[in-house]
């Protein structure tokens, strides 16, 4: 086997630079019930380390019944969902969704995305959101994702409409941001600010299929360790570590920033969170073994 799958240097020499802006935007877990019951009942976790939700289109606060909540930041936010989601996801099932943008050119319903090479596989399904606002449908964004049905860690590449943040805010946005998106939600009295990096274990299939899109929009190959490659992946980097023997891909890791100095533990079931300092350390290693 080659070091990591991917020769970023020969891709390199071949691709060309005129390609979509990539920012992170949120990712989603699928927690076990336990799990999932103890983050509702924690009290220091919803009274004081991040904005809690319901999701669209009310950002309600969450209760016994709530099947999947929302931790808000500046500029992202994680998406938990408990055993019974209306998504009818499996526990374990996670996924990573990223924003676009196209230097000079506004939101449409036939943007499409602007690649380091053409005519690839990669990135060539697309797929049109809408939601109701108000009893009128809006058009949320356009999503981007390679075929790849069978897998356990989806990744996803959006252009976001401007349009839907006027509709929901009643003000008028040229661009949408998720900085705008959040500015409501966010609370800085929270510990809970952003994501910096995200952790992975891949199978092959997904190991390879994640680091060529990273490297058809362009992202930089910080670290190439054996079967392990850390990109900058817009304003995060992601760690994929290929692993041969798994069945299913998972996150491992998400390190986040903190507004304040902390150095709370919260144990939710079987995942746990670190704070440290300005930094917090989600650590899904027994959760995913508790659930592979």
């Amino acid at each position: 086997m080659e070091k990591s799958s991917v020769d970023y240097d020969k891709v390199d020499a071949f691709f060309g630079t005129n390609v979509s802006q990539i920012l992170f935007d949120h990712l989603y877990v699928v927690l076990d019930s336990v799990s999932y019951a103890q983050l509702k009942q924690n009290a220091f976790f919803n009274d004081m380390y991040g904005s809690i939700d319901k999701g669209l289109p009310n950002f309600e606060a969450i209760d016994a019944k709530t099947s999947s909540c929302y931790i808000r930041g500046h500029s992202h936010y994680i998406e938990i969902l408990g055993p019974n989601n209306r998504y009818q996801e499996p526990i374990g099932k996670s996924g990573i969704g990223f924003s676009l943008h196209n230097k000079g050119e506004h939101f449409h319903l036939g943007v499409q995305p602007k690649l380091a090479q053409n005519k690839t596989p990669y990135l060539s399904i697309s797929e049109t959101i809408d939601l109701p606002i108000e009893n009128t449908e809006i058009t949320w964004f356009k999503a981007f994702y390679s075929p790849n049905i069978s897998t356990n860690l989806h990744t996803w590449y959006a252009f976001y409409n401007p349009i839907f943040l006027d509709s929901l805010y009643h003000v008028k946005h040229h661009t949408y941001s998720r900085e705008a998106f959040l500015k409501k939600l966010y609370k800085k009295e929270c510990l809970f600010k952003d994501i910096e990096s995200i952790s992975m274990h891949c199978t092959k299939a997904d190991f390879y299929r994640i680091a060529q899109e990273m490297r058809h929009l362009g992202c930089d190959l910080i670290k190439n360790e054996g079967k392990t490659l850390t990109i900058a992946s817009g304003d995060i980097t992601i760690e994929i570590r290929l692993s041969e023997t798994i069945k299913n891909s998972h996150i491992t890791q998400i390190q986040c920033k903190l507004n304040t100095i902390d150095s709370s533990v919260i144990q939710l079931g079987n995942l746990t969170i670190t704070n440290y300092g300005m930094k917090s350390i989600w650590d899904f290693n027994t959760f995913n073994k508790t659930i592979f």
